[in-house]
């Protein structure tokens, strides 16, 4: 199921993770990350992209290049992410860089009188909905004790740990616990009373929990015929569901946070009839912002109303001294008929920062950029993502300062790239071809044990064929865990280009038994003899990227073949194999995007000198708020004014055609 246009390279199956050996897949994921696997770090970015492509599009104002931004901020989580002790908390870890967490309706300083006004007022809501499965649980509890009652609802509606509710309350943690343990034993004698039957501790958590989930289906308004397909309740509180229809384009996610108001919601449209005007929709989504949250409308401004199609996006936002805060919105999309099929949301600033006195001139920040380091290289680029007339590689001049963040009150670059070392290569080796074999499963390596089956696609160009050992039965459950599992445990994956007929990429998500016995040259010779037993005619343009000693592995060996033209690498277009050293099998096989034809047509005739291509046409410095994340704690909760290189119509800039002076950027 999937509710947005994901670009290509986002969707997992193509830059898979290579080695998935048995227990968690999170906790795998996590190892590997932390190890610098960037295939890895861009799996863990798809697993969570609602919330992250929510922030990315904020910053990049296009859907092409916020992979590009949440692949940049994964890296700039990574150094705190050797700090988790738990991987299960990665969600929430990720989130504390990503966004700024909506803040809790209860401040410490307000304490008990708001945090009990708070419970009866949600009392008094689920009493109102006349539930019958659930009315005498919401009786239960508006019956017991004042004490006992806040540390019910606290624990289990909003799940929140003994140690936050002590805090919030100003109380030991024992007496919360001594008042949760009395509370559900007083609730469990007040059950087996209005039901007339025995009720076990555990039912009591249950019934708790599906109320939650009675709060999903109500918000989410899901049609009967939807299947279930995700229900999660992590520690922080958060909770997750998500249904699918018949068809792959029917389905809805929602994410309740802690105090089981609206988070994330998407839906595929289901209501039909008169549409309405824009002031009905827009009258539709304040509304549905005021009852979720009603204090953010002193905070929020609308500063985006945009007609779609079908339907119409309305993007509130807080705003400061004429510019809109990074990171702090609300989005609701409303269909033509009055149905709202997207919300998210963010949080606001109690305390937003204030403009600076004086600003740093602009045209000293263009000075800085041209004055500044230049490298020559080469890229691939698309012409349906960036502004080039033929899709193809070009030889482009980049810079840091292009992508840089400036003080807009001193000018001082916020952003440590650190000094990275330069990539070295050596030519592909010289290797015989293997005998071909002609089907995709002999190709991957399935054998009679395995049955292939099928999962709903969603890359129109590509063939997704998927494989799984014969009789296998997935664990019972519909937590993210076993979401997970479901469709990575004991799985192989495998992409076809619809048009060419040639294998794309394949991944094996399967435990290796043994131990390594192979070494990195014998693990070398069999990701390059695969390469040049089915894509020779790439070999003649292919050189190894050289590793360093840490980037040696103990069970399995990767490699990357880059494309290389005329002394030109060009480093986003190259074949990625992982080979296990216990068994020689090939774990994961990437292929370039581009065709070899476009390969050979990349002759640069005269490449001029960056300055003579000075001053650039079309740039713009711009103004906006923007959490600027460095290596301190200050810097990671600190929001600043400051000045982005972009092009007038905000569009983001990719480098700088070195043969004509034209600036390359993205237009989608």
């Amino acid at each position: 199921m999937s509710f947005k246009n994901i670009p290509r390279n986002e969707t997992f199956t193509l830059k898979p993770y290579s080695k998935l050996v048995g227990g968690n897949a999170m906790d795998q994921y996590i190892q590997q990350a932390l190890a610098g696997d960037e295939i890895a770090i861009g799996h863990l970015t798809t697993m969570h992209k609602p919330r992250l492509f929510a922030k990315a599009y904020t910053y990049m104002k296009n859907k092409q290049d916020a992979e590009d931004i949440v692949q940049e901020t994964f890296i700039k989580a990574f150094g705190a992410l050797a700090q988790l002790k738990e991987p299960k908390y990665f969600a929430t870890w990720l989130y504390k860089i990503l966004i700024r967490e909506s803040f809790f309706a209860m401040k410490k300083k307000e304490r008990t009188k708001l945090l009990e006004l708070e419970i009866m007022e949600q009392l008094q809501l689920l009493d109102q909905e006349k539930s019958e499965d659930y009315s005498e649980l919401h009786n239960a509890i508006a019956s017991l004790k004042k004490d006992y009652q806040t540390a019910i609802v606290l624990h289990y509606f909003y799940d929140f740990k003994v140690f936050e509710i002590a805090e919030m309350l100003g109380k030991p943690n024992n007496t919360i616990k001594m008042h949760l343990h009395r509370g559900r034993k007083a609730l469990r004698l007040k059950l087996e009373e209005t039901m007339q039957q025995p009720i076990q501790q555990k039912d009591v958590k249950r019934m708790l929990k599906e109320q939650l989930f009675d709060l999903a289906q109500q918000y989410a308004n899901v049609p009967a015929h939807y299947e279930l397909e995700l229900e999660d309740y992590h520690e922080d509180g958060i909770a997750s569901f998500m249904w699918k229809g018949q068809s792959k384009d029917e389905g809805a996610f929602i994410r309740l946070d802690d105090k089981g108001r609206l988070d994330d919601f998407a839906k595929t449209p289901t209501k039909e009839g008169t549409p309405i005007t824009e002031e009905m929709k827009l009258e539709i989504a304040e509304r549905l912002l005021r009852e979720q949250y009603p204090e953010a409308l002193s905070y929020y401004t609308l500063v985006e109303q945009n007609k779609k199609e079908s339907s119409t996006s309305f993007k509130y936002g807080q705003v400061v001294s004429g510019f809109p805060l990074d990171g702090f919105y609300c989005r609701i999309e409303v269909t033509d008929p009055g149905e709202v099929i997207y919300f998210t949301y963010t949080g606001y600033m109690e305390n937003p920062p204030e403009m600076p006195k004086e600003l740093y001139p602009t045209e000293r920040i263009l000075n800085t950029l041209y004055e500044g380091d230049w490298l020559l290289c080469a890229e691939s680029f698309n012409k349906k993502y960036e502004s080039v007339s033929e899709s193809g590689i070009y030889a482009i001049y980049e810079s840091e300062l292009l992508t840089q963040a400036y003080d807009a009150a001193t000018g001082k670059q916020l952003f440590d790239y650190g000094n990275e070392s330069k990539r070295s290569y050596v030519p592909f080796p010289k290797v015989e071809a293997l005998q071909k074999k002609y089907t995709i499963e002999e190709i991957v390596g399935i054998n009679e044990e395995w049955e292939q089956y099928e999962e709903e696609s969603m890359d129109e160009a590509y063939e997704e064929l998927n494989w799984r050992p014969k009789g296998w039965q997935d664990s019972e459950g519909k937590s993210y865990e076993h979401y997970m599992k479901s469709k990575f445990e004991n799985r192989v994956k495998a992409k076809v280009d619809k048009r060419t007929k040639r294998l794309d990429s394949f991944i094996w998500f399967a435990e290796i038994e043994g131990e390594a016995k192979l070494s990195e040259e014998e693990c070398l010779q069999i990701a390059a003899q695969f390469i040049q037993t089915y894509y020779a005619d790439y070999t003649p343009y292919l050189h190894v990227e050289m590793k360093d000693e840490e980037d040696i592995e103990e069970n399995r060996a990767f490699f990357r073949f880059v494309v290389q033209k005329d002394g030109f690498f060009v480093e986003n277009e190259f074949f990625h194999m992982n080979i296990s050293k216990k068994t020689g099998g090939i774990l994961m096989f990437l292929a370039p995007d581009i065709a070899v034809e476009s390969i050979g047509k990349f002759e640069p005739k005269v490449i001029k000198p960056i300055k003579e291509l000075l001053p650039l046409k079309g740039l713009k410095v711009q103004l906006e708020w923007d959490k600027v994340y460095g290596k301190t704690e200050k810097d990671e909760d600190e929001m600043r004014f400051i000045y982005r290189i972009q092009m007038t119509d905000g569009a983001f800039i990719k480098g700088v055609n070195a043969e004509s002076g034209e600036v390359i950027y993205s237009v989608i």
